[in-house]
This record gives C-alpha cells, structure tokens and sequence, in this order.
C-alpha cells in the first residue's frame, strides 16, 4: 500500500489537481479528517507524514526544506494577517448569533446565523476561497444572500 496524506481547503480541486501525478492510478481509496483551524490540520498533516512514512509526500519528510518561492513567502507573510482574521470572523460570528438570539430566534437558527456572519467576513476579505466554499457546503447555504440567509 502506498499512502499520500494532504490538506487543502477545496478537496475536490486538489484531488483533480492530483489526476496528473503518476500515482493517482495506485490510489484505492481516500478518506478524510476535518479539522477546525487551517493549523491544526497542517501540524496533523506533518505529524501523520512522520508516523506514517507516506512515500509520496515530501513535505514533513526527513530532510525537507520548504522552497523559497514567491508562493511560499507570500503565505508565510499573510499567516498573521490570516490568523487574525479568523479570530476576528469567530467574534463577529458570536455577535451575530447573541443578536439573533436577542432577537428571540430558536438556539438553531442563531448558530447558524452567527456562522453566515462569520463566513461572509471572511468571504469579504478575498483571502479565503477554498475555506469559504467548504464552510458554506458543510452549512448548506452555498447559494444563499445574505438577505435570505437571515430572514
């Protein structure tokens, strides 16, 4: 058996990013393990690569260096940036949720609001894509506006 573990926001478009590679035909199955935080899965992702001995993944492996890219620099500048955005996405989303349940919605329908208020700050801040679309799905409001989401 051959093992690959990885971590994407959009596991659909990195699983069709990886139907190129020579070893997408000695793929049997695939599952998946959801985390909270983009972090948290990376530091999963590492530590499973170790334990595992995953052939295919160079990252986490003995040895690896991360390149020096732009990509790569770009992401290390913006991981603050991000990680404040994140925490600030949760306390809007809680703020949103407390007035939904001040204004007398059921416990349900302000978690959930409190959720859209979070993903649509997000969304708002065009850093996010991958994260956004997997929220939304997990939610089921992929193709809900703000306006109906709330009403």
């Amino acid at each position: 058996m051959q093992l690959y573990i990885g971590s994407a926001y959009d596991l659909e478009e990195r699983c069709k990013a990886h139907r190129t590679k020579p070893r997408w035909p000695h793929i049997a199955r695939r599952t998946e393990e959801w985390f909270e935080r983009r972090g948290i899965a990376h530091r999963e992702e590492l530590k499973a690569v170790a334990v595992e001995g995953a052939r295919y993944n160079a990252m986490g492996a003995p040895g690896y260096r991360m390149p020096n890219t732009d990509a790569v620099r770009r992401r290390k500048e913006l991981a603050p940036l991000q990680q404040k955005l994140i925490e600030e996405s949760g306390e809007i989303g809680e703020a949103a949720r407390q007035a939904a349940a001040g204004r007398g919605a059921p416990w349900g329908a302000a978690v959930k609001a409190g959720e859209i208020a979070a993903i649509e700050f997000l969304e708002d801040t065009g850093l996010f894509a991958g994260a956004i679309k997997e929220r939304r799905t997990r939610l089921g409001t992929a193709y809900r506006t703000r306006d109906t989401a709330l009403s």
